[in-house]
């Protein structure tokens, strides 16, 4: 029987049948999968950053005003200090210098109200059931280890039935899915994303669920993510109409700037 450096004729087709399989699994068959933590009823409301709108983003008090006032969940965006701290930050440079190049005390001279992902995580220990959807912001293939801190983090809090890990990178998503296959993981993207991706095939990421920009979302998108479990959790959604037909689509989740706009909305769960 021929042979090679993979093996006999019959251990290649062997390969390649098992090969298949695979594949067909992770891109056919994969259905999206619920945070088993998160009680409140879909359409989820969640504070774009905390209540970015009326607090300081990303700060523990514009989180803890999200929680008081009723909404279902948090969004908020992690980096890595240069001497390996957590920070919940949006923008990737603080002062002129990229946030990953600075340490924590240099970081928080510059940035007021910074908050740590595990003063976030203690926070939320007092609001049981909410959503903590928490963005891996990394707009670099490369990543310092940004990943492993935050699977390592989000493992340590005891609370990752209750946390979506987003990111555009979608490098970020995989090397968060293959260090931590029980997390839950979403696609975040924008127009200009899907002129660079296409379409989003959450099967081939292993994606619980897909965060489109609001615009982006339709009938078409929400009943094909629906049909394999993939939840749609929108943003920045901050016009009630928009609300309003978000909602009649079927959106699961809807993330805002302020409060008072997404309650009133009777958008709530």
């Amino acid at each position: 029987m021929l042979s090679g450096p993979f093996g006999t004729v019959g251990d290649v087709v062997a390969y390649l049948l098992l090969l298949t399989a695979a594949l067909v699994t992770w891109r056919v068959l994969w259905r999206g999968r619920p945070l088993p933590g998160v009680d409140r009823a879909p359409p989820l409301l969640v504070g774009h950053r905390g209540t970015r709108g009326v607090e300081p983003e990303n700060t523990l008090a514009a989180f803890r005003r999200a929680f008081d006032e009723g909404l279902d969940g948090i969004e908020f965006d992690v980096q890595r200090s240069l001497d390996g701290v957590l920070v919940v930050t949006h923008d990737e440079e603080a002062g002129g210098r990229p946030v990953a190049g600075q340490s924590y005390a240099e970081l928080a001279g510059r940035i007021a109200g910074l908050a740590t992902l595990e003063e976030v995580f203690e926070l939320a220990r007092a609001y049981p059931g909410r959503l903590l959807n928490l963005e891996i912001k990394a707009s670099r293939w490369r990543t310092a280890g940004l990943e492993r801190a935050v699977v390592r983090a989000v493992r340590a809090s005891g609370l990752a039935d209750r946390v979506l890990v987003s990111s555009f990178n979608p490098i970020s998503l995989v090397r968060v899915r293959l260090r931590a296959p029980g997390l839950r993981v979403a696609w975040l993207y924008d127009a200009t994303t899907l002129e660079h991706l296409g379409a989003p095939r959450p099967g081939w990421l292993h994606a619980d669920a897909v965060h489109p920009g609001h615009a982006l979302v339709d009938a078409r998108l929400v009943g094909s993510m629906h049909a394999r479990g993939v939840a749609v959790n929108v943003w920045t959604v901050n016009d009630p109409e928009d609300m309003r037909r978000l909602r009649g689509l079927g959106a699961d989740a809807l993330m805002g700037d302020d409060p008072a706009t997404l309650l009133a909305s009777g958008a709530g769960g």
